[in-house]
């Protein structure tokens, strides 16, 4: 009983639906504006964008912004990096002429050193030179002097070394006077030693040959 009394009222509700008119939707005409009317609002023709294509294009000029500011940033390091390669280079040249300068100045006294040295070693040499020299003409008139105090004595030859050895050839009237020669040569505090070498008698005079060596202290250039 309860399922038939269910199915009636079920099947009533459905009629009451079905009898239920639907009220058509009164269709409303767009307003046409007057002639000569101001247009007040304008109709925007492009669809809007959704979320997800304003993320997109956010992101886009997000993106593009920083590639300008990377730009920017780069080309203001390559700047930098020129200017400061200019100015390097510019430091670098002064300091190479400042150093060229040095230079020229350091190698000019060297040279005026080094002329200078050269002038002391030829001055000392020179000194050395005219401390170690001798005057062959003084010694060949102190021979003569000599000779001359024992009488008739010719002078035929003078042989001189450097270190102030020498032998004398000459003449004597006779053997008294080639022996008193060799004593005169023999006291003489200018002679270290003295020897006779050879003697020879002829029909007019005496040949002789002396050999010694002779004081520096009195013939060296002091």
């Amino acid at each position: 009983m309860n399922n038939e009394s269910t199915q009636k009222q079920n099947d009533v509700k459905k009629e009451e639906v079905v009898k239920t008119p639907v009220s058509p939707t009164p269709v409303t005409q767009p307003e046409t504006p007057a002639i000569g009317a101001e247009i007040s609002e304008g109709f925007n023709l492009l669809p809007s964008m959704s979320d997800e294509e304003k993320s997109v294009q956010k992101a886009k000029s997000t993106i593009s912004i920083g590639s300008v500011l990377s730009l920017i940033i780069l080309v203001v390091i390559s700047l930098g990096v020129v200017g400061f390669n200019i100015i390097t280079k510019q430091i670098l040249n002064s300091r190479k002429e400042v150093l060229y300068s040095i230079e020229n100045k350091v190698n000019q006294q060297i040279d005026k050193i080094v002329s200078n040295e050269e002038i002391v070693d030829r001055a000392v040499l020179y000194t050395n030179v005219k401390k170690g020299a001798f005057s062959h003409k003084a010694i060949i008139e102190f021979l003569n002097q000599i000779s001359t105090k024992v009488g008739n004595i010719q002078m035929r030859s003078v042989n001189i070394s450097e270190d102030l050895k020498f032998s004398f050839v000459g003449y004597a009237t006779n053997l008294e006077q080639v022996s008193k020669l060799w004593y005169m040569f023999g006291i003489d505090e200018n002679i270290e030693s003295i020897n006779l070498q050879s003697v020879g008698k002829r029909e007019n005079n005496v040949t002789f040959t002396f050999e010694g060596e002779l004081n520096g202290k009195k013939f060296f250039n002091k």
